[in-house]
């Protein structure tokens, strides 16, 4: 009895306690909802605004930077300049729907239309907001609400385009409808209505709206626009109280479900149930976060007791086939190393500030052993190779295999030094010749290794930057290679350019524009720089950094040289017997350097069309001559055998030195536009042009300036010393056909 009464007791006592702070809650609630609510509504309301006023922010700034990368291509300014609308007209058109902007517009600095996306617009036709561009030209740009003569309403950015100075106008907008308020109010959570300040009418909406100020079933705030227009947002009232109505109604429930468990368990479970059953949360929520190590306490010979048996035999069940699960997912079965998946994983571990690098090892010639051999031998080979490879993983990082007879060392805070290091190591430990069944193999490595976070932010970019470094560490047969010497991956455009190349050069896409060269000692036009252009029948004028980087690294500019050399050779010989005395110049790149039949094939040209050696003059970068130093002196003597000039181009921002060049046979020295540009107001191009023109002097070299846009540089470059000068500032490049009566007419400008 006296048992049952103390159940009795608890019961009542926890049941009138739990009754008594559900009561007080209740009412709490219910005194308190009122104020709640409407402070909410207010933050709500607050918050709703400023996430608004800063989505419309965000609009604009991604038109102005959409508009300010459309501003700054090349080919869609010099679509403007020379007033090709079709090509304006499907640069604004693809570049819209790729930012999903629904307007764009070019307009000339005559307030007149250029090209529109919109069909309601012709070229001609007055810019339909001219206060923006009012406020434009006074500000450098300008943005806002405008609505059409249509009656759509638009958020519109206006941005110069410069070449150099402002040529037109670009504006890009996005369409202020149905759709783009419901989806402002997807990311505010409020109703999102765009009225014009005292007229009726709503000019976009995220749905039916209140417009009542003495409507208590909203609450509502103003946003002011530019134009005269307000965004009304608006807020639910019932939507903020919905949580305390059901809030009360939960704690009903609480409160009969609490009084109808304590008054039957109080008594009997208190004891027993709690703590066995805490020991079980326990025991669930350490196997839920993966460990299985840890048993559970011993347990009594009741229900509770057979339920934690039954929790035990799970716990040692689940930790067995975790085990067999992890092992199958992340560890190598031939090597015993971690697998690619589990490197994938590890690198999650790096710091972002800290650093780190990935180091592909692939081995040499182990196809030729493992055909030669059996598989057999080339799985234990494996195996030997990571028993030697296993002991070099740092503390921190990790060796795994990846593939085939691919590993790869993850070093966290590694930088290009401690990398370099590492990987001589590496490449000195597998040197250690492998015995196996009495046989020696001698195996040899490369290594391919990308710094994180320089060469990527992901394992996976890193893995392919790697893998690309360790292709031309083999290609090279320099044992490593960092992904930096790689140069950038190709765009995906670019994946097609290679069949698009080879047909464009059947074809006869390809075509060579010719830039005058100014000596500025005497005045006069004493050679030309022979330039790759291409017109694609579908794409158009394809800018040369688009496809001849992706050409170099296909190997197929082999092809696309000896083209350039016939046509330039062919053309210099018209010259030549023309009577114009001037030379041509080509460009070769790293792959035409190391080209053994070079020397041949030029010599065979000019003898083919009877062209002077002086007429030619070969511009080399300086990354080509850096390559292989080497061979590319020899083939250099081979050339200046021969009597062609030698030119090193881009000079400055490679990693040739006059020192190095000293030894060269190179005959002129072409200064990078980037020391040209500029260079009247900067002190530091200044100084780095006046001392490489002196040393370049003393070397017996001659200096051209490339990129000269203006008369004040053409100036100070003449009376600084320098030699030759090239550059819009001169001339364009141009058409063979143009050159000889552009020639006369600078000659009577110059006599003048």
């Amino acid at each position: 009895m006296s048992s049952t009464s103390l159940r009795h007791r608890i019961a009542i006592v926890f049941v009138g306690l739990l009754v008594l702070v559900m009561g007080l809650v209740l009412a709490l609630v219910h005194s308190s909802s009122a104020r709640i609510v409407e402070r909410e509504t207010q933050r709500e309301l607050a918050v709703g605004a400023k996430v608004f006023q800063r989505l419309l922010e965000q609009n604009q700034r991604q038109l102005e930077t959409a508009a300010g990368v459309l501003s700054a291509d090349f080919a869609f300014r010099e679509a403007i300049a020379t007033q090709d609308q079709p090509t304006v007209r499907s640069v604004i058109r693809n570049h819209g729907q790729r930012i999903h902007a629904q307007v764009m517009m070019v307009t000339g600095t005559d307030g007149r239309m250029i090209a529109a996306t919109q069909s309601t617009f012709a070229a001609g036709d007055p810019f339909p907001f001219p206060d923006l561009l009012a406020a434009a030209e006074a500000a450098g740009r300008s943005a806002g609400f405008r609505q059409m003569r249509n009656g759509q309403l638009f958020q519109v950015v206006l941005v110069p385009i410069m070449a150099p100075t402002r040529i037109a106008w670009v504006a890009m907008g996005f369409h202020v409808d149905d759709r783009w308020a419901h989806e402002m109010a997807g990311v505010t959570g409020l109703g999102v209505h765009i009225v014009r300040v005292g007229m009726p009418g709503l000019l976009a909406s995220s749905g039916a709206a209140a417009t009542d100020a003495g409507d208590a079933r909203n609450a509502s705030v103003g946003v002011p626009l530019d134009g005269g227009l307000q965004a009304v947002l608006q807020l639910p009232v019932a939507q903020v109280q919905a949580p305390f109505n059901q809030l009360q109604g939960r704690l009903l429930g609480v409160i009969a479900a609490a009084v109808l468990v304590f008054a039957l368990g109080s008594v009997m479970l208190a004891g027993r149930i709690v703590r066995p059953l805490n020991d079980l949360s326990a025991a669930a929520r350490r196997i839920a976060l993966g460990d299985y190590a840890q048993p559970l306490p011993p347990a009594q010979g009741d229900e509770i007791g057979q339920l934690a048996g039954s929790f035990e035999q799970m716990r040692t069940g689940i930790a067995s086939r975790e085990e067999r699960i992890v092992r199958l997912a992340y560890v190598d079965e031939l090597t015993d190393l971690p697998n690619r998946t589990r490197f994938l994983e590890a690198f999650g571990r790096l710091t972002p500030g800290g650093g780190g690098a990935v180091i592909v090892v692939n081995i040499d010639r182990f196809a030729l052993i493992n055909n030669a051999l059996g598989h057999l031998v080339g799985d234990r080979l494996l195996r030997a190779v990571a028993g030697q490879l296993r002991p070099l993983a740092p503390a921190g990082g990790m060796l795994a295999r990846l593939w085939g007879d691919q590993f790869a060392f993850l070093l966290e805070g590694a930088d290009l030094d401690a990398a370099r290091r590492f990987a001589d190591g590496v490449l000195a430990a597998l040197r250690d010749p492998v015995t196996l069944d009495g046989q020696r193999l001698d195996i040899e490595a490369g290594l391919g290794i990308a710094l994180y976070p320089d060469d990527g932010l992901d394992a996976a970019t890193l893995l392919r930057r790697a893998e690309l470094a360790l292709a031309a560490a083999k290609r090279r047969h320099a044992g490593v290679a960092f992904a930096s010497e790689t140069g950038a991956e190709p765009a995906h455009e670019q994946l097609s350019l290679i069949g698009d190349m080879r047909r464009a050069l059947l074809a006869g896409e390809f075509t060579l524009a010719y830039q005058p060269k100014l000596a500025l000692a005497g005045g006069r036009i004493v050679a030309v720089e022979a330039l790759l252009r291409w017109q694609h029948p579908e794409r158009g004028s394809i800018a040369p950094a688009r496809f001849i980087p992706f050409a170099e690294q296909t190997g197929f500019i082999r092809e696309i040289t000896p083209w350039v050399l016939e046509t330039a050779v062919r053309q210099a010989a018209v010259w030549h017997a023309a009577g114009l005395d001037i030379a041509v110049s080509a460009n070769l790149s790293t792959l035409d350097l190391l080209d053994p039949h070079l020397g041949r094939r030029v010599r065979n040209l000019l003898e083919t069309h009877a062209v002077p050696a002086r007429r030619l003059c070969l511009e080399i970068t300086e990354s080509a001559l850096m390559d292989d130093p080497a061979q590319a002196q020899a083939h250099l003597d081979e050339l200046a055998a021969l009597g062609i000039k030698l030119s090193i181009d881009d000079y400055g921002v490679g990693q040739a030195s006059l020192a190095y060049l000293k030894s060269l046979p190179v005959d002129e020295l072409k200064l990078d536009r980037s020391f040209i540009t500029a260079i009247t107001e900067s002190p530091r191009n200044a100084a780095i042009v006046e001392s490489t023109i002196m040393l370049s002097h003393a070397l017996g070299l001659t200096v051209v300036a490339e990129g000269v846009e203006t008369q004040a540089e053409l100036r100070w470059l003449r009376e600084h010393g320098c030699d030759i000068a090239q550059g819009y500032g001169i001339a364009r490049p141009m058409a063979a056909t143009q050159l000889q009566g552009w020639l006369a007419d600078f000659a009577a400008r110059t006599t003048a």
